[in-house]
């Protein structure tokens, strides 16, 4: 696990400790083969642990991107926008897939709300 987090490192991916302060975290999987990738999220503010909302899990698909592509619709039937979040947690799905290669991964990550970062990252 911690190679693979060290090659994402190296590749420009920014890592982050899981004690850094996120608003949304959660776990990617990654598939090799299909054209979307499931990541089930949860809000993890101090708002959201306060109204009893930090345990509620959403589950988001989210577009596997090529080189250049923008991530700015979901995978979903309706096309629906993805969130900030969403689109920076695609260009860091693409970023791993790059840095580790095409294989089938879990990516656990957390966004601050202006940056998404990796936070580990093990094989399915």
């Amino acid at each position: 696990m911690d190679n693979l987090v060290t090659r994402c490192a190296h590749a420009g991916i920014p890592v982050a400790p899981a004690s850094d302060a996120a608003v949304h975290a959660g776990v990617a999987r990654l598939s090799r083969h299909k054209p979307m990738d499931v990541v089930h999220v949860r809000e993890v503010t101090v708002a959201a642990r306060i109204a009893g909302k930090s345990d509620e899990e959403r589950v988001l698909v989210i577009p596997r991107l090529r080189r250049w592509q923008r991530p700015h619709r979901g995978g979903d039937v309706w096309r629906t926008p993805l969130p900030p979040w969403g689109m920076r947690l695609a260009r860091l799905l693409r970023g791993v897939r790059r840095a580790v290669g095409d294989v089938e991964l879990i990516v656990d990550w957390a966004d601050d709300g202006r940056r998404c970062r990796l936070v580990a990252v093990r094989p399915l």
